[in-house]
């Protein structure tokens, strides 16, 4: 299987001149071959596919106004044009929004697909050399390529694509739920315990420091150097909310997956939900980067990621008789079961019935079986309470025995 390691190299005067025209020409050749096809598409009604563009890119590479382009990796340009094709693929899949054009001012990237190689502490790379990096772990899989970035705060990072051996095997399984939220981030039950892991909240953290630098900010005259010196601040307070939350929530997928090989979790429209007054606190909380971290962590170890429904009743669902609650608002965080009496936290609850139905899931994915291997053991779909377990959409006992 891939996998990806993104370390932080250090490249030198010379390198980053290097880099700084490999950006420039990566981004002219995106946009003008955005702008090419966009005017092709308006005259003929039909784009130009990658073997097009790459046929003009190699004429447009002899032009006396162009020459400046072999300045660059060719295999860099190359790149570029077969991620502006997949870019209009996506777009006509309805996968993505229509392609853009890119500004020098934002966050540049470039991929080398092939010739890197790691050496004497740093990442060998065409046309630059040997770049000084932080390698955090060895890689002794095949490199498939090597994507160079450069931030708003003028920090370099290389993202290693490599092959790595997936013949990880699980000889025991322990599946948890989890339930995403605002007061509690995840709350997490393994079929015995319960746990709450509260958000860190990092854009209030940072918040008085990002207002006193937006505001210097807005002081300084436009054009001038003290201008860009002031974006760069603002800048690296922005770097630094994002860096937390994304080490906050790499800690917690990989607490989540070493504790457990399957994990169940709701399929929420995180889109739909940063829609509504609540949007700031959902970006903030990172429901979905968690997910995604989550889905690659417990793939390349072998483990799974269940998604439930998401319109999936949960949280009203009573977790040991299957009593639907339509009553529950949002404001309720406790409540009581009108039928087995039993009191539920709103969080454990809904954790307990996503658990619940991931397993259902599972057991029938798993050649139309009601049980499968647990830690051992074989595990039946039952409730969690003595009583029996009614169905979502079962409205009585009296309508179930006639």
């Amino acid at each position: 299987m891939l996998n990806v390691l993104k370390v932080r190299i250090y490249p030198n005067k010379k390198q980053e001149l290097a880099l700084a025209k490999n950006f420039g020409c990566v981004r002219f050749v995106w946009n003008y071959y955005l702008n090419k096809t966009n005017n092709q598409y308006l005259e003929t009604g039909k784009g130009m596919t990658y073997c097009d563009m790459a046929k003009d890119l190699t004429q447009l590479k002899k032009q006396l106004d162009f020459e400046w382009l072999a300045e660059a990796t060719a295999a860099t340009l190359q790149q570029s044009l077969k991620n502006l094709e997949s870019a209009f693929k996506n777009f006509f899949s309805k996968r993505t929004k229509f392609p853009k054009f890119k500004s020098k001012n934002k966050k540049q990237s470039i991929r080398y697909p092939e010739s890197c190689s790691i050496r004497n502490k740093g990442i060998k790379l065409p046309k630059l050399g040997v770049v000084k990096a932080k390698i955090s772990q060895v890689i002794n899989g095949k490199i498939k390529s090597v994507t160079v970035s450069k931030t708003s705060t003028d920090k370099y990072f290389a993202a290693i694509l490599f092959e790595m051996d997936d013949s990880t095997t699980i000889e025991k399984l322990k599946i948890s739920g989890i339930d995403l939220g605002l007061s509690s981030l995840v709350t997490v039950f393994d079929g015995e315990t319960t746990y709450k892991i509260d958000p860190i909240k990092p854009t209030r953290k940072y918040a008085k420091r990002l207002k006193r630098r937006q505001q210097a900010l807005s002081r300084k005259a436009k054009g001038s150097n003290n201008r860009q010196k002031a974006i760069k601040e603002v800048a690296k307070v922005h770097e630094k909310i994002a860096n937390t939350r994304q080490d906050f929530l790499h800690k917690l997928s990989r607490k989540l997956c070493d504790e457990n090989q399957i994990v169940v979790a709701e399929n929420l429209n995180i889109k739909g939900l940063a829609r509504t007054k609540l949007a700031k606190s959902i970006h903030d909380a990172g429901f979905g980067m968690l997910l995604n971290f989550l889905d690659y962590k417990l793939k390349r170890e072998g483990g799974k990621l269940v998604e439930v429904d998401r319109f999936y009743p949960s949280t009203k669902l009573c977790s040991c008789c299957g009593f639907k609650n339509d009553l529950l608002t949002l404001s309720i965080r406790e409540w009581i079961c009108p039928e087995c009496k039993t009191q539920h936290d709103r969080d454990e609850n809904a954790a307990k019935n996503v658990r619940e139905e991931g397993m259902r899931i599972l057991s029938t994915n798993t050649d139309g079986q009601s049980e499968f291997q647990a830690w051992g053991e074989t595990v039946r779909l039952v409730g969690t309470c003595t009583e029996k377990r009614v169905s979502v959409n079962q409205e009585s006992p009296v309508t179930a025995s006639a």
